[in-house]
């Protein structure tokens, strides 16, 4: 119960600084940014500094993977 409890309160902190800073930056790279810190800030707090590192480094590695591959996918479809 702990965890859960400094999981809720993580995303709803992230959640609202996110939303203070939406109306001056560009959304997308707010949600951007949002996204990866809560991904490392999920996994610190189930598991650790060294284990989130590795988890966003994996996520990260998986999300240029796909994006090389939607960019050949189109190329080979155009």
């Amino acid at each position: 119960m702990n965890q859960f409890a400094a999981f809720a309160s993580f995303a709803v902190a992230w959640s609202l600084a996110a939303s203070l800073l939406i109306g001056s930056v560009n959304s997308v790279a707010l949600f951007a940014v949002w996204l990866v810190g809560f991904l490392w800030g999920s996994g610190y707090i189930a598991a650790g500094i060294r284990e989130a590192d590795l988890l966003l480094k994996r996520w990260l590695q998986m999300m240029a993977g796909v994006a090389v591959l939607a960019v050949i996918g189109a190329g080979l479809l155009s």
